[in-house]
């Protein structure tokens, strides 16, 4: 074990984005470690990304996208399990950010945190 903080740790990774989901060949999500607790849009096939933003923001997304109408079509049950939570509509604030130590504990293998 390392005597490094998660800070220096998540400082150590550099520039380098870790797929965090891929849910179809254009459609994913990465973190960006040098951004602390921010994510992107991630395209595993174009391997380019679009959007940013925290976790809070990214649940927030998913709210809505699980919200619209047209998941109701695809996706009925995922439609209905969300049916009682509302989105926030966050611009550039989050209820809460994730710390550095709770980025190093889920990402251990990348941040060479405890396994």
């Amino acid at each position: 074990m390392t005597d490094k903080t998660a800070e220096d740790r998540l400082t150590d990774i550099g520039y380098n984005e870790i797929v965090v989901h891929e849910a179809g060949k254009r459609c994913g999500m990465a973190w960006n470690p040098w951004l602390g607790d921010w994510f992107t849009s991630h395209s595993p096939r174009n391997d380019n990304t679009n959007a940013e933003g925290t976790w809070d923001h990214w649940v927030d997304l998913a709210l809505q996208i699980l919200r619209d109408p047209m998941t109701e079509i695809v996706r009925p049950d995922a439609h209905r399990a969300v049916s009682g939570v509302a989105p926030v509509g966050f611009y550039s604030e989050s209820n809460r950010t994730l710390t550095a130590e709770e980025l190093v504990e889920r990402f251990p293998r990348e941040t060479g945190g405890a396994r």
